[in-house]
């Protein structure tokens, strides 16, 4: 019998084993590298990843029947395989549901990926964050210490941690103490954190001969009282004694371009009716004592200070100190 010689080696092509996979997908020839041999995965979490995909291919092979028909029906169309539907079933991602009360549940692994992300920005045990001008931002100091509180700063600056003292804080009012420019015959300050505010104005002009007054508001600004009887005013001067109901609380002493000053404590401003006492006057020694009280209920949002004849502000300075309400 005669052996047939092998090809010269000179003369073979290259072989296709262990270099290039040959098969069909739906009927078209498919050529591909013949795939190596993947090694130990290096870290835990990929072998932990490795395993959960194993895991996963297995019950989306062995679904029972209902589990399978939903998963084509969800995918038909979109690009998606039935199997992904199943996947996303098993890391939580796949469904959320409102209850009979309204109440929206997210599953917990939606829960967990908006914590990591949140992370980015702290990750200290108790940390919370505020919205500052730019964004999110964790509230300084970065350091609190116990018993500190969030301390409002204003609507141009995030709330700071602050000393909230034996169950109360006082602090500036934001934006004040401010110095007119001659611009504005009104100022609003919202006080709707405030059990009480000391109000002082200190050598104010105006651009011509005018009284402050104040009044108040309950709906966060919107409109203040001015009601023909919205307050009630009781003041003294040189022995005479004033009593009457009034739209606004008179805050002055004579009607003068320069020198006026007031100190005024306004209380009771988160429950039942606001008050204010106050010594105004200016630099001729003309000096009265007031005492007021809204004759409507609180609690009171915000206070404008502003002036009788429309004359604007333009010198002086204007200091709030507010006590915030517990």
């Amino acid at each position: 019998m005669k052996i047939t010689g092998s090809i010269p080696r000179n003369r073979r092509l290259q072989s296709y084993r262990g270099r290039v996979m040959i098969d069909t997908v739906r009927g078209v020839l498919r050529v591909r590298k013949w795939p190596r041999k993947r090694g130990t995965p290096k870290s835990a979490s990929q072998r932990w990843w490795n395993d959960w995909f194993r895991q996963a291919n297995l019950l989306a092979k062995y679904a029972d029947g209902m589990s399978q028909a939903r998963a084509i029906h969800l995918t038909k169309g979109t690009g998606l395989y039935p199997r992904d539907i199943m996947l996303r079933a098993m890391r939580g991602r796949l469904y959320w549901w409102i209850d009979d009360d309204g109440n929206r549940w997210y599953p917990m692994s939606g829960i967990q990926d908006i914590s990591d992300t949140l992370d980015v920005l702290a990750q200290a045990v108790g940390s919370v964050l505020v919205r500052a001008v730019d964004r999110w931002r964790v509230p300084g100091p970065a350091s609190p210490t116990i018993g500190h509180a969030l301390t409002y700063q204003g609507s141009a600056a995030p709330p700071i941690w602050a000393s909230s003292g034996a169950g109360v804080s006082q602090q500036t009012l934001p934006g004040t103490p401010l110095v007119p420019d001659g611009t504005v015959n009104s100022y609003d300050f919202d006080v709707s954190s405030y059990a009480s505010v000391d109000m002082v104005l200190d050598n104010i002009g105006f651009a011509a001969a005018d009284y402050p007054h104040l009044r108040l508001s309950t709906d966060g600004g919107v409109t203040f009282h001015a009601g023909a009887s919205d307050y009630h005013d009781t003041y003294s001067q040189g022995g005479t004694q004033v009593v009457r109901n009034i739209s606004k609380t008179n805050i002055s002493a004579a009607n003068v371009a320069t020198g006026t000053f007031v100190d005024a404590f306004l209380n009771n401003l988160r429950a039942g009716r606001a008050t204010c006492r106050a010594t105004v006057g200016n630099y001729t020694n003309i000096v009265r004592h007031i005492s007021d009280h809204a004759n409507f209920d609180g609690p009171i949002t915000d206070i404008r200070i502003y002036t009788n004849a429309g004359n604007t502000f333009n010198s002086g300075v204007i200091r709030l100190v507010g006590l915030l309400a517990a």
